[in-house]
């Protein structure tokens, strides 16, 4: 059971399918190490929330923003005693991409701080989710989320490659990455991927934890959870969603789901 007051909602923005939401709060609940395919903007609106990261521990408190890179893994905990209540925006790609083409001239941007202290763009973003949950004119609704992220891309952003210090992954574990987005939902084994990648079995694995901050099987399980959290954002029934995804059942989709997401299956809605 959860703790009284735990609760957690994941919802597509009515005015943008590229923006999804969440509004939780969480007192004795932690996140597995995951990571989103979208970048992820937040307001933490009491206690304090904290994260592992690759880097170490951050915690972020009351009244500051939270900002996570797509594809950065990470956890979440409660870092008080009386856990964290905080409101999430998950920006697609394309649409951060399309913003920054023409804000900032370049499409490849990324943020260096997880946690940031930005008063006036807090109480805006906040306010910006608090619309989204009672839409009225989908125009107004549209225009403040794309004006939000602007703010976001101007203020807090870099440009250039997150990763233009870091030596690149060995062109083996590219392949064995690609791999698993191509056969997401199927079976795949250690032998396979290391036969495609041309590298040895035991060489494998701590390559791609190194590059991608996860193993091979965990990355797919990750890949497996984003898909399956789209299907659930369209409309489509768990069970359906649990055998589409590759899951065993509903109950490891479930089980999943809150894992990575905070959320269960039926707390993902449309």
């Amino acid at each position: 059971m959860n703790p009284v007051g735990e609760h957690a909602r994941l919802w597509t923005a009515p005015a943008s399918s590229q923006v999804d939401l969440l509004a939780a709060r969480f007192e004795t609940f932690a996140f597995d190490r995951h990571s989103h395919e979208q970048l992820s903007v937040g307001v933490i609106e009491e206690g304090a929330e904290g994260l592992h990261l690759a880097g170490g521990n951050v915690v972020i408190p009351a009244g500051q923003l939270v900002i996570i890179n797509p594809e950065q893994v990470h956890t979440g905990f409660a870092a008080v005693d009386s856990g964290w209540r905080y409101r999430m925006f998950y920006f697609d790609t394309a649409l951060v991409d399309e913003l920054a083409g023409e804000r900032l001239g370049t499409r490849e941007v990324w943020f260096p701080e997880t946690a940031v202290r930005d008063d006036e763009l807090f109480t805006r973003l906040r306010a910006v989710h608090r619309e989204q949950e009672h839409v009225g004119d989908p125009l107004t609704a549209e225009s403040l989320l794309l004006a939000g992220l602007d703010a976001v891309l101007r203020r807090h952003s870099r440009r250039g490659p997150a990763s233009a210090a870091d030596p690149p992954p060995r062109r083996g574990v590219e392949v064995a990455r690609q791999l698993l987005h191509d056969r997401w939902s199927e079976a795949v084994t250690v032998a396979e991927l290391s036969a495609a990648a041309g590298v040895p079995r035991a060489s494998l694995i701590p390559a791609f934890r190194a590059a991608y901050g996860l193993p091979p099987h965990a990355y797919l399980l990750r890949l497996r959870a984003n898909r399956a959290r789209r299907l659930l954002l369209a409309g489509r029934p768990p069970a359906e969603v649990a055998v589409t995804a590759g899951f065993a059942d509903q109950a490891h989709l479930t089980r999943i789901c809150k894992r990575y997401f905070g959320v269960t299956p039926g707390a993902i809605r449309p």
